[in-house]
């Protein structure tokens, strides 16, 4: 069992490791994103574009988004934001330790989103990431990530 200080400080590389994960995804690091993920990593974007992940009209394309691999979520994610400008902040992390290598949290967050070429906005949204984090090779990693909308605007 890990000790107070341990947990602590697992909370605080789990913190990290998200903000990595915008940074990246925001600087189009995809180098950098890649190491976010655990190679056997799930990502369900089903309410990338609406409310529930089972939309109607211009939100209903992400309906079928579920990713599955490391290096398959890096480049949906590459495919979705290369030739966007991408704002994410995550914010009231809630990060619980399971055990020494399973950790699992809830981290709010907003979105906007613009097309690069002519800054068109395309999308602003808030709500949260529910994830399971495992640690691997001496660092956390994010093991399944599934984002939640309280609020999507398309255009």
């Amino acid at each position: 069992m890990m000790d107070t200080t341990e947990r602590l400080l697992a909370i605080e590389q789990i913190k990290q490791l998200k903000a990595r994960y915008f940074r990246c995804m925001d600087t189009k690091d995809w180098a950098g994103l890649r190491e976010v993920f655990c190679d056997d990593a799930m990502f369900d974007a089903r309410a990338s574009l609406n409310l529930d992940g089972a939309g109607d009209g211009p939100g209903a394309e992400s309906n079928d988004w579920v990713y599955h691999g490391g290096d398959g979520i890096t480049q949906f994610v590459r495919d979705a934001v290369s030739t966007r400008r991408t704002v994410h902040h995550g914010h009231c992390h809630e990060i619980e330790i399971l055990s020494e290598t399973e950790a699992q949290g809830v981290i709010a967050m907003e979105d906007k989103v613009w097309d690069l070429a002519d800054g068109t906005p395309i999308l602003h949204g808030s709500g949260h990431y529910y994830e399971t984090y495992r640690h691997e090779n001496g660092a956390w990693r994010i093991l399944t990530s599934r984002i939640t909308r309280l609020y999507v605007k398309l255009g």
